[in-house]
């Protein structure tokens, strides 16, 4: 995982690199050269991403540094598929049952999966070699589901323990000499095993059963070990490390934002009734939750509490998506549950009520690597995912056996200032199966999310034993077409502005003013261009260029 330095997500008004252009900073400019070009260089690699909190985040627009070649032979997808507007989507290779997915900083994408742990080794055309690292655990079992790179080694879990092995970026050789790191896990073969740059190591325990006995604080919680110090024997989960969070029923991917915070998907309810709330409410009235655990000791409500997701078909008593309520199974005349739950000292209430019924799985912060700005028009300036999306959250919904719903991946929208997710917006679909999910048949089941170094999105589908790659549609000219529409825009929007003043000035004078000056701004809307006057894709209108500011800062050169 790569961290940018700062946790300020700006407004991005961005520097395009024309095509085959350089960036000329001005003489007076005291910040260092990257810097100025509103670049950083973050991880061991020394990547060179965007800095989301500079006024203007570089963007790489070169035709010479996209991936624009294909793969040498096209493997058919198993289904069709939808795919988000301006984007692509190709079948990268095939593997048995993959899971969750790690890119390593030479561009390997490492996939746990039925067959062990697989390494993926890509050009950037999207031509792989195959090669399994680690085929079980030996007494341990079977590879789970989770895995991560730290400090120069790989983390692989099995349902009862995590092994630590010796790895170098790009690897393509079988893993021996692993030790033993954690113990006595007893889990699922669902849960990740997540580190964050400090070296804290978080571990969590699902609960199977809402009736599970959760007095001994065993149930439902993450754990947090040190993995920079590891004792010899390593560590037992049942006897060290600290509960960071309680209440907190967490499977499939964690994630870390831009500051280092942890995320996670708690699993649903079972279906459930409550009577006084219109009967069977679950799954379709309780929702998924996205949960930010940012402070430590704290309860996430699980097994006492349940999330509103739209109570209003069941119940005129719906407080609204994100309101707390108390599980049925949980109440009895000692407490009022309802209240108890609404208090945050109880109970922290989810940063995002997720659809109920799909299945959230995974989740990925997308840091702004090789990112890209466009609209329906333009096309993209570069392959990868949109630059407005830098510290925002992508989620893989695997959905349900049997069910139409899930199946999907999707983009959450957060508001760029406050930096917090945008409830009232519906949530970016970037990639699904065509057709609904049929009973008997294999689905769509994306489980694991990652980006490769030129920012395009890689998906695992477990069921349908498929890795994707998402790419954005590339336009060598995107960077001169959108600041020729910006330049339009502020154009009309000045003349507009003057327009409004003369009518003003003319009415304090006592001149007589009719109409004719509102035709004269229709007239002048109708002049224009419509692509200018089109409003930018939503995607990506906070990243657009503001020439008048950009113009007294640098020189873009085209060659």
């Amino acid at each position: 995982m790569r961290y940018p330095a700062t946790a300020k997500t700006a407004t991005l008004s961005l520097i395009l690199l024309l095509l085959g252009g350089r960036l000329q900073v001005n003489a007076d400019e005291e910040d260092p050269v990257l810097r100025a070009q509103g670049a950083m260089r973050v991880g061991k690699d020394n990547a060179i991403v965007p800095d989301a909190s500079s006024d203007h985040p570089l963007i790489v627009s070169n035709p010479e540094d996209q991936p624009l070649c294909e793969p040498n032979a096209i493997i058919e997808p198993s289904q069709p598929l939808q795919v988000m507007e301006g984007y692509d989507a190709f079948v990268l290779t095939n593997v048995q049952g993959p899971r969750k997915v790690v890119v390593d900083a030479a561009n390997h994408a490492l996939v746990t999966s039925s067959e062990g742990l697989v390494s993926i080794r890509m050009d950037k055309c999207g031509n792989v070699e195959k090669t399994t690292l680690l085929s079980d655990l030996g007494d341990d079992g079977a590879v789970a589901y989770g895995v991560t790179l730290y400090d120069g080694n790989l983390y692989v879990a099995s349902p009862n323990s995590v092994w630590r092995f010796n790895y170098v970026d790009g690897q393509h050789s079988l893993l021996s000499d692993g030790f033993q790191v954690l113990r006595n896990l007893h889990g699922t073969g669902n849960e990740d095993i997540a580190i964050d740059p400090f070296g804290h190591a978080y571990f969590p325990r699902h609960a199977t059963d809402v009736n599970d006995d959760h007095s001994s604080s065993k149930q439902a919680i993450i754990k947090r070990f040190n993995f920079r110090r590891v004792p010899s024997d390593g560590y037992d989960f049942e006897e060290d490390g600290e509960t960071f969070a309680h209440g907190t029923n967490v499977h499939g991917a964690m994630a870390f934002d831009a500051q280092a915070r942890l995320w996670g998907l708690d699993s649903p309810y079972p279906s459930f009734e409550r009577e006084d709330l219109g009967g069977a409410l679950a799954p379709n009235g309780v929702a998924e939750e996205m949960n930010l655990y940012e402070f430590p000791y704290k309860n996430y409500g699980y097994p006492y509490c349940f999330t509103e997701y739209d109570l209003q078909p069941y119940t005129a008593a719906s407080k609204g998506k994100g309101a707390q309520w108390g599980h049925p199974s949980q109440m009895n005349d000692t407490m009022d549950l309802d209240d108890y739950c609404s208090q945050d000292e109880n109970n922290r209430r989810p940063a995002v009520p997720l659809t109920p019924n799909s299945g959230a799985h995974a989740m990925f912060f997308f840091m702004g690597t090789f990112c890209s700005v466009g609209d329906k028009q333009t096309l993209g300036t570069s392959v990868g995912m949109p630059c407005n999306w830098t510290d925002t959250p992508i989620v893989a919904y695997r959905g349900y056996p049997g069910q139409a719903e899930g199946h999907r991946v999707t983009h959450i929208p957060f508001d760029d200032l406050g930096h917090v997710p945008q409830w009232d917006r519906p949530e970016d679909l970037i990639f699904k199966a065509a057709n609904d999910c049929q009973e008997g048949s294999a689905c769509l089941t994306p489980t694991g999310l990652d980006v490769d170094e030129f920012g395009r999105l890689i998906i695992a589908s477990e069921e349908t034993n498929e890795i994707f790659m998402i790419k954005r549609q590339y336009n060598q000219n995107a960077a001169k077409l959108m600041t020729a529409k910006m330049d339009a825009k502020e154009e009309m929007e000045e003349r507009l502005e003057e327009l409004k003043e003369e009518k003003l000035e003319a009415q304090a004078e006592g001149l007589d003013v009719d109409d004719d000056d509102e035709e004269e701004e229709e007239e002048e809307e109708m002049d224009l261009d419509p692509e200018s006057k089109q409003q930018i894709d939503n995607n990506d209108a906070p990243a657009m260029l503001d020439t008048k500011k950009s113009k007294n800062k640098i020189s873009i050169i085209d060659n």
